[in-house]
């Protein structure tokens, strides 16, 4: 099966990639959930690759998530929405991608099989493998780079093992991400990713307290997609039909309002740092996190939240306008 998502062609084997005459591919090879810096030096490299040996860019890939399948009890939470890592893929340059369905059966193959029957078969020529150096495949996670090295050079395509990126704590991974998020440090997360982490989804109604209580008028969003950082206040960038704003986020459960009885129920509220904000009801928004201000906390009174949140507000004005002058320096 073959389909097209916005300008990147996508396959669920190889051989649907013949359907959009694409003959001879170079595939960077991985999970690659949240598109961190070590997955894009794979997919940097698979770009050199293809321009070297003239053939299409592409990405081989896996769904769902294997770990979602080997440890469905508990799976990982997804760092991006596949949407979100298509757009990323074709504005470097990526023309396809190849999402191979796992199943345990796939998990299964030895690597000589997965290689035989999932990677080197069918019309489309394999002339490059791109992978991180540290990637491993098979059963029992049997096949390693240098297997695939040797089975290159015997099947007459490249393979090139792409070094890890390390910083002072250890490999950059989308499971350092993932803690990170869970710490509320989106400052580290984003120097793991090279972006800012986000989220999205759609705004919807909420308690109806912040903007006739607290003043401070929010939007309240129904996360779809993205791994969401530790309750607290955050300074951010929202993005709303293609248009940016700045924001101050908070995540949590709002205890100083528990008498609502929202069950621990977590939520995100957005107050747009403009004025005359548009009406976002229905809308579909993005929430780029930018700093972590506070953590969540209980306030003893309505009144006293919002003398917090008038500081919050100062604090993510702070924090953004620094941030948007330093990408002006930048560009």
């Amino acid at each position: 099966m073959s389909w097209k998502s916005a300008e990147m062609i996508c396959c669920d084997s190889p051989a649907g990639l013949v359907d959009h005459g694409i003959r001879d591919v170079v595939f960077a090879i991985g999970t690659f959930d949240g598109l961190h810096r070590g997955h894009l030096a794979v997919v940097q490299a698979m770009l050199e690759e293809s321009r070297r040996l003239n053939a299409v860019p592409a990405v081989l890939t896996f769904h769902p998530h294997p770990r979602a399948v080997l440890t469905p009890d508990n799976p990982p939470p997804l760092l991006m929405s596949r949407e979100r890592k298509l757009a990323i893929l074709a504005s470097l340059g990526v023309r396809a991608a190849v999402f191979l369905p796992f199943t345990k059966e796939f998990a299964a193959l030895s690597p000589e099989d997965f290689l035989s029957r999932c990677l080197i078969s069918g019309p489309v020529r394999v002339r490059g493998v791109c992978a991180g150096s540290m990637w491993r495949f098979g059963a029992r996670c049997a096949g390693d780079v240098a297997f695939l090295k040797k089975r290159a050079d015997e099947l007459g395509f490249v393979c090139r093992a792409v070094p890890e990126i390390r910083d002072g704590q250890g490999i950059v991974s989308s499971t350092r991400v993932r803690e990170a998020l869970a710490a509320g440090d989106v400052t580290f997360a984003a120097h793991c990713l090279g972006r800012r982490p986000a989220v999205s989804g759609e705004v919807v109604s909420g308690y109806g307290v912040a903007g006739n209580t607290l003043h401070c008028a929010t939007a309240n969003l129904d996360v779809r997609c993205g791994m969401l950082p530790a309750n607290g206040v955050y300074a951010a960038f929202a993005v709303v039909d293609g248009e940016r704003f700045p924001a101050v986020v908070n995540i949590g459960v709002a205890p100083t309002f528990d008498s609502y009885g929202n069950g621990g129920q977590v939520r995100v509220e957005a107050h747009l740092l403009v004025d005359g904000a548009p009406d976002l009801y229905g809308k579909e928004m993005a929430l780029g996190f930018a700093a972590r201000i506070r953590g969540e906390r209980k306030f003893e009174s309505p009144e006293e939240l919002a003398a917090r949140i008038r500081e919050d507000i100062l604090a993510a004005r702070a924090v953004l306008n620094e941030q948007a002058q330093s990408s002006e320096k930048e560009e």
